[in-house]
C-alpha cells in the first residue's frame, strides 16, 4: 500500500500535468485576476465578462501573452445566451469570439 505522501505528490504532479497538456497559460501581468481561461491551446484566450444586456456583452479579451484583442461591446450572434463562460470558448477568430455551439460574439460597431 502506497504511503499518504507518495499518494499526495502523485496526485499533485498528474494535476499539473493535466493542466499543462490542456494547455493553461500562466496570466500574464497585463491580465487582471477575474479573467479566466478559455478554449484550448493557441487559439485559447483570456475573458473578463462584465454584464450584458439582451444581446450585447460587455467582453474584454487577451491572448496568452497578455495582448488585448478586443474590449467594449459585444453581439450575440447565434443561440440566446444567460451567461457566457469560459469552457464555452472554442477561440478567438477573425476579430470575434467563436463559441462551442457556433455562436459568435463580435465587436459592436460605434
Amino acid at each position: 500500500m502506497a504511503r499518504p505522501s507518495t499518494i499526495l505528490v502523485m496526485t499533485t504532479l498528474l494535476g499539473a500535468g493535466l493542466m499543462a497538456c490542456r494547455g493553461v497559460p500562466a496570466r500574464p501581468a497585463s491580465v487582471p485576476p477575474e479573467a479566466t481561461w478559455g478554449g484550448d491551446g493557441k487559439r485559447g484566450v483570456f475573458l473578463k465578462v462584465e454584464g450584458h444586456q439582451g444581446t450585447l456583452w460587455q467582453l474584454q479579451v487577451w491572448d496568452r501573452e497578455g495582448r488585448l484583442l478586443g474590449s467594449g461591446p459585444f453581439r450575440l450572434r447565434g443561440f440566446a445566451k444567460a451567461a457566457i463562460i469560459p469552457e464555452e470558448v472554442l477561440a478567438w477568430e477573425d476579430g470575434g469570439l467563436h463559441l462551442k455551439d457556433g455562436t459568435w460574439l463580435v465587436p459592436e460597431k460605434p
